[in-house]
Order: structure tokens, then sequence, then C-alpha cells
């Protein structure tokens, strides 16, 4: 869904409590062991998957949907994969009750990952005068998901939003008639209807009535309904407090735990970060925001996604810019110093003290040229990725008619992500060279003679190289030198172990050699 963004000097007022501190910092936290909750969730599914194939057929369609629901906020692919299993085994039954069940179930994950043409397909496939009991409402809630999904969608022409938003409504009405009222379901949307008409307290006094009958406070209903308050303040109200980000901030938390990759709450706290200039903060919630995007593989998501991915460049832009005049004023100065100090020297023999403060200014300035580099590569590289998302979104509005906006755009020249790749590495292998000279002979004055690193002769560095550059500039973590390398964190921790067996002297040693160079 796209939405205008809050001013930054209102949210900066609304984040300063001292709870929502405490949940930035859990969050990061929760950030950093991502990696042992997708773990968990692998085991989780693995123990699903080890009771196929089931004695009887009916329990194999069980395990192949609780496999699809599994998968379905975890990764787009497999979830898919399962539910057509099931849906195939429901036809060879000849259940038509399991088969509308299966495919239900797929319209829904289509819908929610964008195959708006797949899902559509799907259910008229359907038929309604077959629809009974709990299939009835189950059919009523995918058609009303999926016209919510098509209005609240970034990438559907303007000028369809009404329809879609009419035809929602309607079968919405018709859901509601059909629900008990005591369903998570009914109080939804129920919730939903009365913020969207302005009644923003009855709208929070049905998301309480659904909070209290969670018992689960780290499931991932009850980040629902965190999520859906938050939303009442921000999008429906256009007010919000302190208490209102706290409950974004603890639903963000429970999705990651929860190994939710359709995460919303996420795409709302990035943009929070980033108005609040946390650009730290903010870089590494929006690092693993698009990173499991693009494992969940949901073609919605990042469409949603892309217009802020956008915005949030401009900003890194102007910011960047910022700095750079700031490094460039840090620089002019140093060398008025140095002219002054050059001058002084020729004049009072005690010049000691001035001396040693000249070559402070110089260390300092070397430092910031370093750091120079190292941001001016980010930032390229965040561009590159951006780029990405940013054709996908042309490629799909193309694909939907919109030629005339988007025609001069697009081009069937080659693959420019990696042309730009190319181009990227090697203005950064060449400026690191320059003002590190010494650097691939330093290295392999470290490694086992028959190890040395010899680069092609159509490289400057290769990737080993530009590991080691990366961490001789401060970027240690594996994580965000693989991002910045457009490779896996796997190959980096790989390069990283073939360069330590490579070496001759003590690791730590090189560490040092590196470090100082």
């Amino acid at each position: 869904m796209t939405l205008a963004l809050l001013p930054s000097c209102k949210r900066n007022a609304v984040l300063q409590t001292e709870r929502s501190r405490k949940l930035i910092k859990e969050l990061l936290e929760t950030l950093d062991n991502a990696d042992v909750y997708a773990a968990r969730k692998e085991r989780e599914i693995d123990s699903v998957k080890a009771k196929l194939p089931g004695n009887t057929e009916e329990e194999r369609f069980d395990i192949y949907s609780d496999l699809a629901i599994r998968y379905s906020k975890y990764n787009v692919d497999s979830s898919l994969l399962y539910i057509n299993k099931a849906c195939e085994l429901a036809s060879a039954l000849g259940n038509d009750s399991l088969s509308y069940t299966a495919k239900l179930r797929k319209v829904d994950l289509l819908s929610g990952a964008g195959f708006s043409t797949e899902a559509s397909e799907t259910l008229e496939t359907i038929p309604r005068e077959s629809m009974k009991g709990d299939l009835l409402i189950v059919y009523y809630n995918s058609w009303t998901e999926y016209y919510h999904n098509l209005y609240s969608g970034s990438g559907e022409p303007q000028i369809y939003q009404k329809e879609y938003r009419n035809r929602y409504n309607i079968y919405r009405d018709s859901l509601l008639t059909v629900t008990d009222s005591t369903s998570q379901i009914y109080l939804r949307n129920v919730e939903r209807r009365e913020a969207r008409v302005g009644h923003f307290d009855e709208a929070r006094r049905y998301n309480a009535i659904r909070m209290s009958m969670i018992d689960d406070h780290r499931s991932r209903e009850y980040a629902r309904c965190l999520y859906d308050r938050y939303m009442i303040a921000y999008y429906y109200e256009g007010k919000i407090k302190g208490s209102d980000i706290e409950d974004l901030l603890q639903s963000a938390i429970l999705e990651v735990e929860d190994c939710n990759y359709d995460i919303a709450s996420l795409f709302r706290v990035e943009s929070l970060l980033y108005d609040m200039y946390e650009v730290n903060s903010a870089k590494k919630v929006s690092d693993f925001y698009y990173s499991s995007l693009r494992f969940l593989g949901s073609r919605q998501r990042l469409l949603d996604g892309g217009e802020q991915a956008i915005m949030i460049n401009d900003r890194n832009s102007r910011m960047l810019q910022k700095k750079n005049n700031d490094i460039l004023l840090a620089l002019i100065l140093v060398a008025l110093l140095v002219v002054a100090l050059l001058v002084t020297s020729l004049i009072i023999n005690n010049s000691r003290v001035r001396i040693t403060r000249l070559k402070d200014n110089l260390q300092r300035s070397g430092r910031l040229s370093k750091e120079y580099v190292g941001v001016v590569f980010q930032l390229y590289s965040s561009y590159i990725k951006r780029l990405d998302v940013f054709r996908t979104k042309i490629h799909s509005s193309l694909k939907k008619g919109q030629v005339e906006q988007v025609i001069e755009l697009t081009s069937p020249l080659g693959d420019f992500a990696s042309e730009e790749r190319k181009e990227l590495f090697h203005n950064f292998d060449s400026a690191f060279v320059d003002i590190f000279p010494d650097f691939v002979d330093t290295v392999n004055s470290c490694l086992k003679p028959e190890e040395k690193i010899v680069p092609k002769k159509t490289e400057i560095l290769n990737n080993e190289l530009r590991i080691l550059a990366l961490i001789k500039l401060g970027i240690e973590d594996s994580t965000e030198i693989a991002d910045l390398l457009h490779s896996s964190v796997k190959t980096v921790y790989n390069l990283r172990s073939i360069i330590k067996g490579k070496l001759a002297i003590p690791e730590d040693k090189f560490n040092k050699i590196i470090t100082e160079l």
C-alpha cells in the first residue's frame, strides 16, 4: 500500500519515549538473530515434511496444505509448490470439498503475492453455488482480500481503484452476513470498516476485542492486531502517539521472530528511522527488509517497496551530498592550515608544536579520505539494488499496458545492473589502489609463496582482495560485505576461509598489518 509519510518533526516527537527506544534496540538485536529464527523455521517445516507420504491420501492432503501455510509468509515459491500438490491430489481423489479448499488457499497466496491475474482465474473456476458453510466464508473472504489487495496495491492504474474498492465493499458485506460475529475475520473487517468511515474509537474497540481473544502474545495473530492498531492511527486517523509507535515496533519484532517475511511493519519502521536520521539503524532495517522480500518472492511487496526505495535513495543522496560538502570544507581548512604552518616554520625556529599539529591534521585528512571511499561505495551499491527494484516496477507497468508512461525508461540492451556492477568494482578498485598503492604487495607478503593472489589481466582487484579492501575500510561484517559485492554470504565466508588458509603468518598479525597499512 502506498502511503504518504508523516512529517519528520512529528515523528521525531512521538518516537522519543523510553519504551520506544528500548523496542528499537530490541528490534535491532532481533535482526542480528534472524538466522537463528530462520533455522528454527526450517526445522519446524522439516518435521512436517518427515510425515510424508502419510498413511492415507487425505492425510497427505493435510500435510501438503500445512506446508503451504507454513511457507506462505516465508517463501512464496515453496508455498505454491505444496498448494499445487494439494490441488492435484484433491482433483485425483474427486473430492470437490478438498479441491475447493485447496484452490481458495491458492487464491489467497497468489493474491497476497501480487499475482492478481492468476488469482482471478483460479477464483473463476470455483462455483458460488457449491459453497456451503465454512467454505462460503472462505470463498467470500478470498474475494474480499483479492479486491483489497488490488485497490491498495501500488501497481494498479488509478482509474480502476474506485471500481476495485466498490467490489471490495460488496464482498466484505457478503462476508459479514455469513461470518460468526465473534470470529477474527468478522472483527477485523468491521474494525477496518469503522476506521475507514472515521469511527476511530469504535475501530479500536473491535481491535481490543480481537487482542483479548489471543492468548499467545508472541504469535503472528497478535502481531497483526498490533499492526492494525497502529494503522488505525497512522493511515486512517493521520495522528500517531508514542504508544502507536510502540505497537508498530513490537509487531515488527514478533514478525521477525516468526520468520514472517511479508513484513509490513518493517516497511513502516524503515521510514520512521530514516525520518529520524537514525541512518545506521535504518540501513540495518532496510537491508533486512529487502533481503527478506527477495527471499519471500512476493511481487506485490517488491512493487509496494519500490517507491519508498526511490524516496529513501533520494534522501540518502542529499544526506551524502551534505556530508561530502562537510568533508570538502574540512579538507580545504586542512590545506590552509598546512600552508600556514609551512610559512610559519620558515619564520619561527621553534615550530615543533605546529609541525606536530600539522601531522595530526594530515592523518585526520587520510581518515576522512578512507571514509569517503567507503561511503561512496555503499551508495553506489545501494543504487544498483534500488535500480533492480525500480526496473521490476517498470516491467510490471509495461505488462499492464502503461506503455506511454515508461517506454522511454526501458531498453532492450543487456543487463544494466551487471554493467553497473562492473563499473562500480572498477571505480572502487582504481580509487582504492590509488590511496593504498602497496596494498596487493603487502597482502601477498603475508601469504605462502605458492598462494599469492594475482588478479587477472582485466582486473585490478579480485573478490578476495576486495573483501580485504573492505575490511581495511572498516567493513568487517560478512553479511554487509556480501551485500556490497552482490554475492551470497556463504561465498564471502568461503573466500575469507580460503584467505585464512593461505596465510604464512598468524591471523591476528595479518589483521593488524591490514588495519595499519
